[in-house]
């Protein structure tokens, strides 16, 4: 996804740039560790999960293999691919998750809305003959066009209250 010129005071920056972004592609747990009783840690796989803005946990698992933490971003890798939530919990996210946590230099809810209104780009990055995936190479070279902090934060205050309006 290229950008157009950038206003001044903006950078492009790619999903694999540290100084601004973690990225953790999922693995599912062992299948004996899934339960519904709300043992261990509440355990998304991907879309099916995903409702207008936070997972709804179905599953939980005692034996996590990779952590989403509280206030990052969870992307469906597969089928489809390009389907965000926030993450509000801490959670172990399966293969079709990933997980992308913004640093203090980035608004959480801005890289939410950027990637939001990009999944359509982002679903055409995917390949496979079954089903659409993203590597975590094609997912890290995704560029987030990021104006200072102050903007990004006046940006999404617009933003939330055209969704209140909507709803």
């Amino acid at each position: 996804m290229k950008t157009k010129q950038l206003p001044n005071g903006w950078q492009e920056v790619e999903l694999r740039d540290e100084e601004h972004f973690e990225i953790i592609m999922g693995q599912s747990p062992p299948g004996n560790s899934y339960n519904d009783r709300g043992e261990g840690f509440p355990f998304f796989q991907g879309k099916a999960e995903f409702t207008n803005r936070f997972p709804t946990i179905k599953k939980w698992t005692t034996k996590p293999s990779k952590i989403a933490q509280p206030n990052s971003i969870l992307m469906s890798v597969r089928a489809p691919v390009g389907d965000v939530n926030l993450c509000n919990t801490k959670c172990c996210i399966g293969r079709g998750l990933a997980s992308i946590k913004p640093t203090n230099k980035v608004n959480l809810y801005y890289l939410y809305y950027f990637l939001n209104t990009n999944k359509k780009n982002i679903a055409h990055l995917g390949s496979g003959s079954t089903f659409k995936a993203i590597t975590s190479k094609q997912l890290s070279s995704i560029k987030i066009p990021l104006p200072p902090l102050s903007t990004q934060k006046q940006i999404v205050s617009v933003l939330e209250k055209a969704e209140k309006l909507k709803e």
